[in-house]
């Protein structure tokens, strides 16, 4: 179960394929370079998050490295004669489509935890903000003092705790903590 900001942190790895396709199309010499360096760094946010799925894109590069050196994968398709340059290429196009499905397909289940997440604590928030419970807007660095507070007046309402409960049974409560202020910055009016 990945907390938000190690999810966030796989989901901006994710991004950077559309950079690293825009490399293939321009015909980077560095593509392939810069894929393996991709790669490895989600590699290792990967394994930091205890994730296995890590071991899968490991052979992913490593199913690279072996093309770079003229070894054509199973799995990897191109029309003409097979040179080293068009091996690499297809290879490492196939590489990232392969990472990409694998690595989307790992944290589905955390994304959809979260969109549950956010949906019950805008539910949350929009009742408070009725029932006149939010009187001080977060603001500034550090509000976890105040969003705490806020949470165990929300927890405490016994219409709203059972949507705490909710939340907190999801993703957490410093997840929680963090949905909490993000939804009252995206829907309270500030004053």
């Amino acid at each position: 179960m990945l907390r938000i900001v190690n999810l966030e942190e796989i989901d901006v790895m994710l991004l950077r394929i559309s950079s690293l396709i825009d490399q293939q199309e321009r015909g980077d010499t560095n593509f392939a370079e810069n894929v393996k360096e991709w790669l490895s760094k989600l590699e290792k946010i990967l394994e930091s998050n205890r994730m296995p799925v890590a071991g899968n894109v490991a052979t992913l590069r490593g199913l690279l490295i072996s093309a770079e050196r003229g070894d054509l994968p199973s799995g990897v398709k191109f029309y003409g004669r097979p040179t080293r340059r068009k091996i690499r290429e297809a290879t490492t196009a196939y590489v990232i489509q392969q990472t990409c499905d694998l690595v989307s397909n790992v944290i589905q289940r955390d994304h959809k935890r979260f969109a549950e997440a956010e949906c019950i604590t805008r539910q949350l928030v929009a009742l408070a903000t009725a029932k006149g419970l939010i009187q001080e807007l977060p603001s500034g660095k550090d509000n976890t003092d105040l969003l705490k507070a806020l949470w165990r007046t929300l927890s405490n309402d016994p219409e709203l705790s059972s949507g705490t409960v909710n939340v907190e049974g999801l993703i957490g409560l410093y997840d929680a903590l963090i949905m909490l202020e993000r939804t009252i910055a995206k829907d309270v009016p500030h004053r």
